[in-house]
């Protein structure tokens, strides 16, 4: 597929910076000056600029414009992390609760949770699907709604993966709480205790509970922030240990934000066949598209039913309604249908009928793209803010979608300590020893960009920075 001019053209310009013809300080052309020099419409220059400030090449300046930055003036990216040396149990830690206890604390600036901004949440939209079901189908929507669930939802659902080139039938997709239930679903449908489970390394702290509470065994992978998983590790651990099941989150992942290439998708995929490693893939912030892109899921290349997708709409339109969703060869889908039923019993009728409305809502598309543009800005807005101000040394992550940071501080930091003075001052993020099965990133941490901005946000940063310093 070829790429979108807008790409064309900041492939172009980052070339220029890098070759000096701009450096770090020069004035960028205007909007309308760079639309007459390249014969493009303003609209086409101002994505250009995006995708410019997104991958840290220029920054904008109020009412004065762009300018550049050059490669060697950003802040390198995080260390890849060790490959580790066998399985382990996995172990969850009960700082979790103390971040959830914080994200309700109205005194805390929550940089934790990995939750969407509110003011992005199509709230006028779920409203509008709220009240149209109440009024059209009230007495469904009070019903239990049994596995697989609601039947016009799955096939909505199956649709939206059309578009993004994945050919499932909605007699293969179950109705869940939520994507981590259905991760959750998909382990106890694959494994048993003891399982070797191969994870990213760092991987999202709420995988590691689920292994822990399934007693499953964790074999971390180390994942480059910019490239995503080593695909020669993968392979070797799979050569060495009998390895049941992959989780991995290929696009804007949780918490590098790294976008797998196609390429290593595919890969994944032959991995998968040649080992019979069933792969659980996490596609949660999938649809907070790059440029407007919404980028393909490793469902895509799947041909045998080798990969368990999970879905669902908690990092788009919020948390008010736990719906997700499951991908289960037909084959299993009676047995996926009554491990579903023994944990969960039924999936709020209300709130898949909601999401099904919300999901034929032509607007939805829109306003999807909308929050994708302003979480990046956001995202890179506190990338710098972070460069400027913490301690010389740091590394960050530069996410190509979603909204959250990984941060890596000079050795010797505990950011777990580092938090708990932090919350004394009003401000909450996610410690690195949390997102490992084996504390390997004790010096690391998540922050939560989605409403970074404001003035509250950004002394909130302010005071985290002084405390690291």
């Amino acid at each position: 597929m070829q790429a979108p001019m807008y790409q064309d053209l900041a492939d172009s310009v980052e070339e220029m910076i890098r070759r000096g013809v701009y450096v770090t300080g020069d004035r960028m052309p205007s909007i309308r000056a760079f639309s007459q020099q390249r014969d493009v419409s303003v609209s086409t220059s101002v994505r250009t600029f995006h995708e410019l400030e997104r991958r840290g090449v220029v920054r904008a300046a109020p009412r004065s414009g762009y300018f550049a930055v050059s490669p060697d003036e950003l802040a390198e990216l995080p260390a890849m992390g060790a490959t580790s040396q066998q399985p382990l149990l996995a172990n969850g830690d009960s700082g979790v609760l103390k971040l959830l206890e914080a994200a309700h604390d109205p005194g805390v600036m929550d940089f934790a949770i990995a939750r969407p901004a509110m003011d992005l949440v199509p709230s006028r939209e779920i409203q509008r699907a709220s009240r149209h079901v109440w009024s059209v189908d009230r007495q469904r929507s009070m019903a239990p709604a049994f596995p697989p669930g609601v039947e016009e939802l799955r096939v909505l659902i199956a649709k939206q993966l059309a578009q993004a080139g994945c050919q499932i039938s909605p007699d293969e997709l179950i109705i869940t709480q939520g994507c981590q239930a259905a991760i959750a679903l998909a382990l106890r449908l694959l494994t048993e205790p003891g399982d070797v489970v191969a994870v990213e390394a760092p991987t999202h702290y709420g995988i590691l509970e689920l292994l822990e509470q399934l007693g499953l065994q964790a074999l971390p992978i180390p994942t480059d922030p910019a490239y995503g998983i080593s695909m020669n590790a993968l392979e070797l651990a799979c050569q060495q240990w009998p390895i049941k099941a992959f989780i991995v989150v290929p696009n804007f992942s949780n918490p590098l934000g790294y976008c797998m290439y196609d390429v290593c998708k595919q890969r994944i995929i032959s991995v998968a066949k040649h080992y019979n490693v069933a792969v659980i893939e996490d596609d949660v912030f999938g649809e907070l598209r790059e440029n407007n892109q919404r980028p393909s899921p490793i469902k895509r290349w799947d041909e045998e039913g080798h990969v368990y997708y999970c879905g669902s709409i908690t990092k788009t339109f919020g948390s008010s309604f736990r719906v997700g969703w499951l991908t289960v060869p037909q084959v299993q889908m009676q047995r996926a249908c009554e491990i579903q039923h023994a944990y969960t019993v039924t999936v709020d009728m209300h709130a898949q009928l909601v999401v099904a409305k919300l999901l034929e809502t032509a607007s939805i598309g829109r306003l999807l793209n909308h929050a994708s543009v302003t979480y990046n800005r956001r995202t890179a807005l506190m990338a710098r803010r972070v460069e400027d101000s913490f301690p010389t040394g740091t590394r960050i992550s530069r996410p190509r979608g979603g909204y959250l940071l990984w941060i890596e501080l000079p050795d010797g930091i505990d950011t777990s300590v580092v938090l708990d003075e932090a919350l004394q001052d009003g401000v909450s993020f996610a410690p690195g020893k949390l997102f490992s099965v084996d504390r390997q990133f004790e010096h690391c941490l998540r922050l939560n960009a989605c409403e970074f901005g404001t003035r509250a946000s950004e002394k909130a940063l302010a005071r985290l920075a002084k405390i690291i310093n």
